[in-house]
């Protein structure tokens, strides 16, 4: 690998890392947010819903669409 080369990819790494730092920060986030709604939820059967799993599976599908098409 050329010295250029190399230094392009320190700084891509970097980028990386950085990148993995804020998701796990806001993973962080969603987690404490989930444990707040389960802290509310009095039966089993309410801790899964499945009309709101596929609203955010939509959600997600949707936007991730966008998101490659900009």
């Amino acid at each position: 690998m050329s010295p250029k080369n190399k230094k392009k990819l320190i700084i891509l790494r970097k980028k990386l890392d950085s990148l993995d730092n804020k998701l796990l920060k806001i993973i962080k986030k969603r987690y404490r947010v989930v444990q707040n709604v389960l802290s509310l939820k009095e039966k089993k059967s309410e801790i899964i819903d499945k009309k709101r799993i596929n609203i955010i599976l939509k959600n997600i599908k949707v936007k991730s669409k966008k998101i490659i098409l900009t």
